[in-house]
């Protein structure tokens, strides 16, 4: 019993002994072989250390940008109104402008010089004719327009040179001979040989051909084509009656040829190949060379577009 008794208590012992490194292995830290390092101070927590005071965005910012991401964010544009404004006012300035101008400086051109020796011929001015219009054209301008029944706002249109050109034409143009007459007498010489600068029954070169008949009507025309060229009153191959003037560009520019319009589409003339000869405007040489129609003769009528 004694021998048990040592027995259990030795194994008591031993058993206590096998559990103290245990013990204090579980206690103790795992140490390293390696050296340590000195222990870093952490710094406190933000909440440990002062309170940091918050920086508030601006309100537009964060109106723009509260549900947008930062890339979608421009600065605002500029109203596109104000830009439309900006051309409707600048195309009413130029309106506006336009306007003026067509009362105060009109198209410096012949045309506006013609209308200007018209006014002159017919007693509605003095003025020298310089091709710019002026305040005392328009004032003719408009007291011709009230006579005759047009809009009086002292502008050179189409109706007010129209019937401008042809009162005039009417008082300084050939009276009381008819297309008809002009065109018989016409056809008198035909086969006449043609002669440069020819104007008897001899031989007759364009415009002293033409010159001829008329004077033979107890007509006056200038001598050569290009001053013919100036005479009477514009018309178009549609308007064309017998006893009118035709033109062609031939040998020189403008109007270095001359006929008179017969009818039905022919004219007379005095050509350089066959003397004088009855001639159709269809003809491709006459149709290539075509320059334009005058009417000289008052009895042929005004025209009308």
């Amino acid at each position: 019993m004694k021998m048990k008794k040592k027995l259990a208590s030795v194994l008591t012992v031993i058993m206590l002994a096998c559990s103290l490194p245990w013990q204090a292995q579980a206690a103790a830290p795992i140490v390293s072989n390696k050296p340590h390092k000195a222990p870093v101070a952490t710094p406190p927590a933000v909440s440990e250390a002062r309170p940091v005071r918050a920086v508030p965005e601006p309100a537009a910012v964060k109106a723009d940008t509260a549900d947008k991401p930062a890339a979608e964010v421009k600065a605002p544009k500029q109203a596109k109104p104000e830009k439309k404004a900006k051309k409707t006012a600048k195309k009413k300035s130029k309106k506006t402008k336009e306007k003026q101008s067509k009362v105060q400086v009109q198209q410096s051109n012949w045309r506006l010089k013609v209308a200007q020796q018209k006014l002159q011929v017919l007693g509605f001015s003095d003025e020298r004719p310089s091709g710019r219009m002026t305040e005392a054209t328009s004032t003719a301008l408009k007291s011709f327009q009230k006579q005759h029944k047009l809009k009086a706002d002292g502008e050179l249109n189409d109706a007010t040179y129209q019937k401008l050109t042809w009162e005039a034409f009417a008082k300084e143009g050939i009276p009381k001979v008819k297309g008809k007459e002009i065109v018989s007498r016409a056809a008198k010489y035909k086969g006449v040989p043609y002669v440069f600068g020819g104007t008897t029954t001899k031989g007759f070169d364009c415009s002293g051909y033409v010159q001829y008949v008329f004077k033979d009507c107890k007509a006056k025309l200038p001598r050569l084509a290009d001053e013919q060229a100036l005479q009477g009153i514009f018309v178009t191959q549609k308007q064309l009656r017998p006893g009118d003037l035709v033109f062609f560009t031939t040998y020189a520019a403008g109007a270095s040829h001359v006929g008179i319009y017969a009818g039905d589409g022919q004219f007379w003339s005095a050509s350089s190949s066959k003397g004088v000869m009855l001639s159709s405007l269809k003809d491709d040489y006459w149709k290539q060379r075509y320059y334009g129609a005058r009417r000289v003769l008052i009895t042929n009528g005004e025209v009308y577009k």
